[in-house]
This record gives C-alpha cells, structure tokens and sequence, in this order.
C-alpha cells in the first residue's frame, strides 16, 4: 500500500536524522519528534479522505496507546522527553490497523523489539563507556563485588541451585544463572555509579538529563531531583551565577534503538526466514 510505504519512508529519515543527533548531542530537536506525529497523522488525514476513516483512527489509537506507555516510562524515570515524544510519533506511524487482524499486533511487536533490542545495545553501549573509563569503573566494581550483601545473596543462590540439582539433574544448567546475573547487575550498577553520575556546569545539561541531587541554593531547594525538561533548564540557566554545578546521571543515547526495533518490524520477519534457510 501506498501509504504504508510512505510513512515507513518518513519514519526512516525522522530514525536516521534523532539517532545522529542523539549520538552528537544527546538531545532530539522537538521540531522533529512533533513533526513525525502530525506528518503521521497529517498523511493518514489525507489518504483517509479516499481509503476510509479506519486509517485515520489507526493512528490515533497508535498514538494514544503509545502516548500512555511513554507517559508511564517517563514518571518512572526511565524514558526522558525526547524518547517519550518519539515514541508517541511511531505509535502515530505504526498504528493499529482496523479491523483487528495479525497486522494489528505490529505496535506491540515494535514495543516488544525496542525493549528487547534496547537491553542489548545499552549493554553494549555500557561496555563500551566501561572500557573508555576503565580506571574509574575498575575501582567502583572491585568495591561493589567486596559487598558482603552481595556475596552472600550469591552464595545463597548457587547454592539453592546445587541443592535442587541433587535432585533434578537438568537444574545444574541452571546453576550458572545467578552467577551471571550477579556479576551483570554488579557491572551496570558500577557503570552507572562511576560513569554516568557526574557534577557538570549548568551550561553542559541538556534536556533529558536525571537530575540525582536536588538543586539547592539559599537553603532552599529551587528544583527537585527528576528529569530535565526545557522548562527545568530555563529555569537552571537564571541561577546560573549562582549554582556553580549540579549532579546528574547522563542517559544512554537509546534513540538508535527505535531504529533498530523499526529495521526489525520491517524486515525482521525476512531477515529470519533468511537465517532459518541458511540453517537448514
């Protein structure tokens, strides 16, 4: 369908040009993010007039529906504006096609691919920061491993492994899982600890940003510990001359893996016929 091919082409372009930006600045222009929802919704409009109002209200539920998951991962800190817009843009895109068939299920197969595919390229991103500032992140792990709180929960797991193993010999498998999992959640906690919290100048916020502490100035606390927004940096540039510095946690440039979760709706279905034929 025409119209498919159209706002994949649009969303393609938005993906290339936010992930560019988020890799250089760590920031997304809002003029981008808004323009991928109302072109969405501007295009479906158009072809509605000939093809049916269903395409219209596609969009519209794909939005809303994305617009209440990005407000929840927001308030929960874990998104910040320019991930949460861009989301709602590819709910506008993406839709839920009416009426209910397979293709309908495409936003929840996008959402399920951007956690997914986002876990790994964070991971990734994660030891690439950790190899980059490897003497500070190798002192905050050797002090998080050297937690007796830590070490026992470890032990404690292994060792519920090797008892129930004595009695089903596939749980050995098992045994290796709180292993890794102990030494990843060590690893993430160090990173973020000793690369991602930083006292920076207010001249270098941008917004998105987790503010960590709360910024305070004349024994009162002139703004609370949460996600940057525009307003919030405004509201930080006055007191320049009067805050010297603020700590925050910088984020991930997690913008790629909208596109990567795209390039999967896309042609991942393709891509893993292809690898199955390979196989066998």
């Amino acid at each position: 369908m025409v119209l498919d091919v159209v706002l994949s082409v649009i969303a393609l372009i938005v993906l290339f040009i936010a992930s560019f930006c988020d890799w250089k600045t760590r920031e997304v222009p809002d003029w981008l993010n808004y323009g991928l929802i109302f072109a969405a919704l501007g295009i479906r409009s158009i072809f509605s007039i000939k093809l049916g109002w269903n395409i219209l209200l596609s969009g519209a539920l794909g939005f809303l529906v994305f617009f209440l998951i990005a407000m929840l991962f927001y308030r929960l800190r874990q998104w910040g504006g320019g991930d949460s817009k861009l989301l709602m843009g590819m709910g506008a895109v993406i839709g839920i096609s009416l009426p209910f068939d397979s293709s309908s299920l495409s936003l929840l197969w996008f959402f399920f691919s951007l956690l997914f595919l986002g876990s790994i390229y964070g991971l990734c991103w994660m030891f690439y920061v950790a190899i980059k500032e490897k003497k500070v992140f190798l002192k905050e792990f050797r002090s998080q491993l050297s937690g007796w709180k830590t070490q026992v929960g470890l032990g404690t797991l292994s060792l519920t492994f090797v008892s129930l193993g004595l009695v089903q010999t596939f749980l050995w498998y098992f045994a290796i899982f709180p292993i890794v999992f102990y030494y990843l959640f060590n690893f993430v906690t160090a990173v973020e600890r000793s690369c991602f919290v930083k006292d920076v100048s207010i001249d270098k916020l941008t917004e998105g940003d987790w503010l960590v502490k709360d910024v305070i100035w004349d024994d009162k606390v002139v703004l609370k510990k949460k996600t940057l927004e525009s307003d919030d940096l405004k509201k930080l540039y006055q007191l320049k001359a009067k805050v010297a510095r603020v700590t925050i946690k910088e984020g991930i440039p997690f913008i790629p893996s909208f596109l990567l979760a795209y390039l999967m709706l896309l042609f991942g279905k393709d891509l893993f016929t292809w690898f199955l034929g390979i196989l066998f």
